[in-house]
């Protein structure tokens, strides 16, 4: 059997992607549902900004027993590390995950400490972790605090991406022989060809979010799917954030622009605007519109069952 579906207890090695207000009950249960690992990410299925780790939980309880009346497969919440929640909003979110049962985390971050990974791997729960800027040297240290599964991500992805220039498929191949845990590849894995790549290569999954954007089930608006659709691959503009430490790709706007100028001047951590405004409400000049490098192969919106299905063939 498939390592990946034994740790997590799917027939289908395909997570998909945490992504913050995007995501919703509805879309992790259809694709727990289709045999893979839907993941709530913060904000999921709301559109009330909160202020307080307290209401942010009350939100996720809220999340977690909707995507329980729509589905009795696993699913995942996101989680970040201690180091990087002054304010406690996932300590809030890992109490009520205690509380209603639900036991596979994707710790996500810059880095991680021993604190944040082993007391998690005592209570029982399975984690998944997607480093920010991966390495061998902490990909092998997560390992031996206990980490069931780590994510291969390379600078094809969307969203958040790793400063370096380590593409994809050169990742794969470098953590999978690194570690002998599973490694989910995580970044332009949009159909059965590209998973099976990374298959060759050592991975055992896929880590999908730009593919799940394009879903029928996504919530995000009808104008960015639209946008990441029709825009030329060519024209997607890159730039740095966070100080150096992070990317992001998006499709062009004025506000991704005025990022790129920025950074030419030496300012590498330019406003990106608002995520919840241009992805969720699909005002496309608010902020980023995300997706990988291979964004321009995707030729439509479908079903994540369908979405699952093909990608899980990738590693049959």
């Amino acid at each position: 059997m498939n390592r990946v579906c034994q740790i997590l207890g799917i027939t289908k090695p395909v997570v998909q992607a945490p992504m913050l207000w995007i995501t919703s009950p509805e879309l992790v249960a259809a694709v727990s549902n289709a045999g893979g690992l839907g993941v709530l990410g913060f904000n999921a299925g709301t559109d009330v900004r909160r202020d307080t780790a307290e209401e942010t939980a009350a939100d996720m309880r809220a999340a977690i027993r909707r995507t329980k009346e729509l589905t009795d497969k696993p699913f995942g919440i996101d989680i970040v590390p201690a180091s990087a929640d002054a304010a406690g909003f996932s300590t809030g979110i890992v109490d009520i995950m205690r509380e209603e049962g639900v036991k596979t985390m994707v710790l996500a971050g810059e880095s991680f400490q021993e604190s944040d990974v082993v007391p998690f791997k005592e209570e029982g729960f399975t984690i998944i972790a997607r480093q920010l800027n991966p390495s061998i040297r902490d990909s092998k240290q997560l390992e031996a605090w206990g980490v069931d599964i780590i994510v291969a991500t390379g600078c094809d992805e969307g969203g958040c991406m790793p400063c370096g220039s380590t593409g994809t498929m050169m990742q794969v191949a470098l953590l999978a022989d690194a570690v002998e845990i599973p490694v989910l590849a995580a970044g332009g894995i949009i159909n059965e060809e590209f998973a099976r790549a990374s298959a060759i290569l050592g991975a055992e999954g896929a880590f999908a979010g730009t593919r799940f954007i394009l879903s029928k089930e996504c919530r995000a608006a009808e104008a960015t799917k639209r946008n990441l659709l029709e825009t030329p691959q060519d024209d997607f503009v890159i730039f740095t954030q966070w100080g150096g430490t992070s990317k992001w790709r998006s499709t062009p706007n004025s506000v991704v622009l005025a990022a790129v100028e920025a950074n030419k001047a030496g300012n590498l951590d330019p406003a990106q605007g608002s995520y919840y405004e241009s992805e969720l409400k699909g005002n496309l000049d608010a902020g980023v519109n995300s997706g990988n490098s291979v964004t321009s192969l995707i030729r439509s919106i479908d079903s994540c069952a369908d979405i699952v299905a093909d990608l899980a063939r990738g590693y049959e």
